[in-house]
């Protein structure tokens, strides 16, 4: 997965392609890690300390060098951060780090390795037989997405939520800046025809309304990765 370009794919576009020659199994909401060596990994630094009743398991296991999602039962990725819920997470196999085996090859080795392993920390991928079942699934559960891979392409298709806010200001910086909106969150990252139109909204004494989407709320009431839809004037919605 770490040598591999995922692919991000709204539902709507996934919904028009054909995945009959991929795995479709679900994404879970937490924590890349890899086990190498006998110690555990994050894309940032080594993680063996926090996760050591998972390491325990790998090593006396005998797993194989792979990789996979940490994840809390029910929760989110700030859950598995949380040193609260370290020893309660569980790790879902997603691949070894054998290049000799091809895509098929390692998939069923990494079956059989969960199933010899035969704990329930150690959990294996959750597979569904077409994009329709998965989705329905990830809605139903309120899951984070689906993941779709096979030898070659690998793709992410995320359940996000959406939110209309009034912009209170606009917070300028050299590059495109930060809306501040009218319940104290923030979004960055905004394209500088989102800022045009905003001004251009102000300008004429209307309401500025921005339009996002987000993974989920924290518990302080933060949007989680909030990205831009679009910007209108509040009552012009049908209009933009």
């Amino acid at each position: 997965m770490s040598n591999l370009n995922i692919q991000d794919l709204k539902p709507e576009q996934a919904r028009q392609r054909d995945f009959s020659n991929m795995d479709i199994t679900l994404k879970r909401d937490g924590t890349l890690i890899t086990f190498k060596d006998g110690k555990l990994f994050s894309p940032r630094c080594e993680r063996s300390d926090r996760f050591r009743h998972i390491l325990n398991i790998l090593k006396e296991k005998g797993v194989p060098n792979c990789f996979g999602e940490m994840y809390i039962e029910g929760g989110n990725v700030f859950n598995v951060s949380s040193s609260e819920n370290w020893n309660k997470a569980k790790f879902m196999l997603i691949d070894l780090e054998d290049n000799k085996l091809n895509y098929t090859q390692r998939h069923i080795l990494l079956q059989q390795v969960v199933k010899e392993v035969n704990n329930p920390f150690i959990t294996p991928l959750v597979k569904f037989k077409d994009f329709k079942e998965g989705w329905d699934y990830v809605k139903e559960n309120n899951s984070e997405g689906l993941v779709l891979r096979n030898e070659r392409d690998w793709f992410k298709v995320k359940s996000l939520k959406e939110a209309k806010v009034e912009i209170r200001e606009h917070e300028p910086s050299k590059d495109k800046g930060t809306f501040i909106l009218i319940d104290n969150n923030r979004v960055s990252g905004t394209s500088k025809d989102f800022v045009r139109q905003f001004k251009e909204i102000k300008a004429q004494g209307k309401i500025p309304i921005i339009e996002i989407e987000y993974a989920f709320l924290t518990e302080e009431g933060k949007y989680f990765q909030p990205r831009c839809r679009r910007v209108f004037a509040k009552g012009e919605e049908n209009g933009n």
